[in-house]
């Protein structure tokens, strides 16, 4: 596998670590709200990067 796969492959398995992670803390938790857990702002942390990511290679794509 390429680097592109390897970090899909790396995002995908931290945003469903993050996932479990945020319905564990929701059923254990009796309210609270959802954007101040740490595995929301996790899960938003990591689209942000991924994003960035997607568009520094599609950029780099086009140099070349």
């Amino acid at each position: 596998m390429d680097k592109k796969k390897y970090s899909h492959v790396a995002f995908w398995f931290l945003a469903a670590i993050n996932i479990i992670s945020l319905f564990e803390s929701i059923i254990t938790k009796e309210g609270g709200a959802l954007l101040t857990e740490p595995e929301f702002q996790n899960l938003l942390l990591l689209a942000i990067l991924q994003k960035l990511t997607s568009v520094k290679t599609s950029s780099a794509d086009d140099i070349i």
